[in-house]
């Protein structure tokens, strides 16, 4: 365990400071790419681990159209910040409208003709949905950090940090509690090494963060109000038990998939997916929150 914990700390430290510097040092257009490269990264991860489950996908092509998404979301975050339909061409057309009224239509026709081109059409159902699912999981889900980057043109890079502080301290919550004091299993027939009480210090350990990084969240409106520290452990609660949900669905997912790690890019820490699995379900939420909350 000890072995395993230091590359944990090596691993992360490396990850921080990468983060740290993407979202304060660097341009907005480094930051983009290096949300492209996870979600390549990501869906590459997916797309090689379902292949043990023998569904049939085409990786170039499902990771191409993830890139692509991701490039539009980020287009559109960046030009016009927010979640509003328009028209595709004409007055008040935006990128939101190619995300939605063109790229996901034209991903559908795309994948069926790539199906078309197969010499056999074993498992060309499988192999649709789980490329419209990787897409929808990977790049859908993770692009969110764009819209909470460009939420706030002045602290939304605060904004992100604040995130994936209070979700992967929820990781370490449940890793290190888990591991010392864990007794009872929580879903054992999807992974039966998390444990009750590792969800427990998830929820602890991020409402906790949340409180100490409420600075972070000056200038914004949680639950329709100026944050407070009680507010700030509402809020670390909730994405501490949402995170472990985002955990507990890539753990279902290996499970079927029969694998232990997505990948093992990250020492310590498996894969990149193993890595941003909590943050693939907070992120939507947290927007959400800052957005409509």
């Amino acid at each position: 365990m000890m072995q395993n914990l230091g590359f944990r700390l090596v691993s992360s430290a490396a990850l921080i400071g990468l983060v740290l510097a993407t979202l304060f040092w660097l341009p907005l257009w480094v930051f983009a790419l290096v949300i492209a490269s996870f979600v390549a990264a990501g869906l590459y991860e997916f797309f090689t681990m379902v292949r043990h489950r023998g569904i049939l996908v085409h990786r170039p092509l499902n990771i191409g159209l993830g890139v692509v998404f991701t490039g539009l979301v980020a287009w559109r975050s960046m030009v016009e910040p927010g979640l509003v339909p328009t028209l595709v061409v004409g007055p008040g057309a935006t990128m939101i409208s190619w995300m939605w009224d063109v790229f996901w239509p034209a991903t559908i026709v795309i994948i069926f003709i790539r199906q078309f081109l197969r010499e056999n059409t074993f498992e060309a159902l499988g192999g649709l949905a789980t490329t419209l699912f990787g897409l929808a999981y990977v790049a859908a889900l993770f692009s969110y950090f764009f819209y909470i980057r460009t939420s706030d043109p002045e602290r939304g890079a605060s904004l992100v940090l604040f995130l994936i502080l209070v979700t992967k301290m929820a990781d370490v919550g449940a890793y290190v509690v888990g591991n010392l004091m864990g007794r009872h299993t929580l879903v054992p027939r999807i992974s039966p090494r998390k444990t009750l009480e590792g969800a427990m210090g998830a929820t602890i350990f991020g409402a906790v963060s949340a409180v100490l990084a409420q600075p972070l969240l000056a200038g914004q409106t949680i639950f329709g109000q100026s944050p407070t520290p009680v507010l700030a452990a509402i809020l670390g609660l909730i994405l501490g038990i949402v995170g472990q949900l985002g955990d507990l669905a890539e753990s279902l997912l290996k499970r079927d998939c029969q694998v232990k790690d997505t990948g093992t890019i990250l020492p310590g820490l498996g894969g990149v997916l193993d890595v941003i699995d909590s943050l693939l379900f907070t992120a939507p939420l947290f927007y959400g929150i800052l957005i409509y909350g």
